[in-house]
C-alpha cells in the first residue's frame, strides 16, 4: 500500500530541527561546559597542592636516607620569602655546611607557612637536620595554597625521623 500524500508531507516536515530547539542545546552545553571547565580548575589546584605535599615528603625521607648510608648529618632548609627547599651535607645551624640539592621551588600558588623545627632547648630553626643514626630535629612545615584554607602540615619525630602528612 502506497504512503498517503498526507504521511509523506508530514516526514518532509519532521526531517530537522528547528532554530530555537539548536539554540537551547548549544546553550545547555555552554553551560555545562563552563562548570566543568571551573572545577577541573579547582580539582588541579587541589591536585597539585597535594603533589607539592607529597614531593616535600619525599625529600624529607630521602635526605634522612642520605644522613644514613653517607654517615653525616643532613639538612632540609626551608626558605619562607622564596618558597623554597634547599638540601645540605651539616647541621641547619651550621656555618660550614654545603649545598648539595637546591634551592627547588614549591609551585606555582603555594608557599610554606611556618616551618619550625627544635635546633636546642630553646631555638628553633627554619630547617630539619638528619643525623647518621636517623633521629632528627623534630618539628613541622606547613604547605599552604592561595585562596584555600586547606593547609597540608608534614611533621618530623624526633626519636625515628618519621615523616608524615596531615
Amino acid at each position: 500500500m502506497p504512503p498517503s500524500p498526507l504521511s509523506a508531507e508530514r516526514r518532509r516536515g519532521d526531517a530537522g530541527y528547528t532554530m530555537i530547539e539548536l539554540i537551547v542545546v548549544i546553550a545547555i552545553a555552554g553551560t555545562l561546559m563552563a562548570a566543568a571547565v571551573s572545577g577541573w580548575r579547582a580539582w588541579s589546584m587541589a591536585a597539585a597542592h597535594d603533589g607539592a605535599a607529597t614531593e616535600l615528603q619525599g625529600v624529607l625521607r630521602q635526605a634522612q636516607q642520605r644522613a644514613v648510608t653517607e654517615g653525616s648529618s643532613t639538612c632540609v632548609l626551608f626558605s619562607t620569602d622564596a618558597d623554597t627547599w634547599s638540601v645540605y651535607r651539616g647541621t641547619c645551624t651550621s656555618e660550614t655546611k654545603s649545598l648539595l640539592e637546591g634551592p627547588d621551588e614549591l609551585g606555582e600558588r603555594l608557599s610554606f607557612a611556618a616551618p619550625v623545627f627544635a635546633a636546642g632547648a630553646t631555638e628553633t630553626s627554619p630547617g630539619v637536620t638528619f643525623t647518621p643514626r636517623g633521629t632528627a630535629t623534630p618539628g613541622s612545615v606547613q604547605v599552604r595554597r592561595d585562596g584555600s584554607t586547606t593547609v597540608r602540615t608534614i611533621r618530623v619525630e624526633r626519636l625515628t625521623g618519621r615523616v608524615s602528612t596531615s
